[in-house]
């Protein structure tokens, strides 16, 4: 028999996974702590750094012009508006309502009396 016809069981399966996974998290890991000498944090000034000799590095103070002075923007003029003369509403009189009648209540059902046997019900 090969392989193939007898696949391994499952809970082996599992642990074979979980193992792989679990190393592979371990030396990533210890790999991703290790500092090699490109990594290693430079000593020298940054001016050195960045390819800028240090005799020349000094800092220069850049004159920055003043910024622009702001606009408030202009209010509108205030347009003098005419009071319209209040003309008191119209009264309209309604007619007195009518009398309501009171509903008359519908007279109740008599009591169904409940069947004898199961034959009653058809």
């Amino acid at each position: 028999m090969t392989s193939l016809e007898r696949p391994l069981p499952l809970p082996v399966v599992v642990v074979i996974l979980s193992a792989i996974s679990v190393g592979g998290f371990a030396f990533g890991l210890k790999n991703a702590l290790v500092k090699t000498d490109r990594q290693a944090a430079s000593t020298a000034p940054l001016a050195e750094v960045s390819g800028v000799p240090v005799r020349e590095a000094t800092p220069t103070v850049a004159e920055a012009a003043p910024p622009p002075p702001v606009e408030a923007p202009k209010p509108k003029p205030v347009e003098e508006v005419e009071d319209a003369p209040v003309v008191a509403a119209p009264v309209v009189e309604t007619p007195p309502a009518a009398p309501v009648e009171p509903e008359k209540k519908k007279p109740e059902p008599a009591p169904q009396t409940p069947p004898q046997g199961i034959e009653d019900l058809y």
